[in-house]
């Protein structure tokens, strides 16, 4: 199964390029970038290169391009009625979308989701980096995959392991 990071109203250019660089290493088919063609990198570690991306200027028509290709649209937020990832069974292709830094995501896009997801916590934050974020959720989603990249000495090496 593959998955999809929607980038949508993240406010800090270093969490946008940690977001591509974290998608990057869990096996991203490509990052959705909704608004501003144009966006800051830093901190992604010249992950942009091996990263497909794709652009629209407006979310509803990213969240239908992605339904129509049979994607679970699945916002990680959280909400009374989300899943706790932990919980979560995954049967299909999934197109995550992370909220802002403060704001979260609005309820008008919340509605248009298959489905919602939260990673339980147990200090006395309210939440947690949206990049640290996203590496709990990918790590969760790709948990069943073994074609995992080759250790070789103390880094990864592009190829599935045998």
């Amino acid at each position: 199964m593959n998955f999809v990071l929607l980038i949508f109203n993240i406010q800090s250019n270093t969490n946008i390029g940690q977001l591509i660089r974290t998608a990057n290493a869990f096996g991203v088919l490509e990052i959705c970038v909704i608004g501003r063609k144009k966006f800051s990198t830093f901190g992604n570690q010249r992950t942009t290169s091996t990263t497909k991306f794709r652009h629209f200027f407006d979310i509803k028509d990213a969240i239908t391009h992605y339904r129509q290709k049979d994607f679970e649209v699945v916002a990680v937020e959280i909400t009374t009625d989300a899943e706790s990832i932990n919980a979560k069974t995954f049967d299909k292709n999934a197109l995550f979308i992370l909220g802002n830094e403060g704001a979260g995501i609005q309820p008008s896009i919340l509605e248009q989701c298959d489905s919602c997801v939260f990673i339980p916590q147990f200090g006395a934050g309210a939440s947690i980096n949206v990049n640290v974020a996203s590496g709990i959720i990918f790590n969760a989603f790709t948990q069943q995959r073994q074609d995992y990249n080759t250790i070789e000495g103390f880094k990864f090496r592009k190829g599935a392991t045998e």
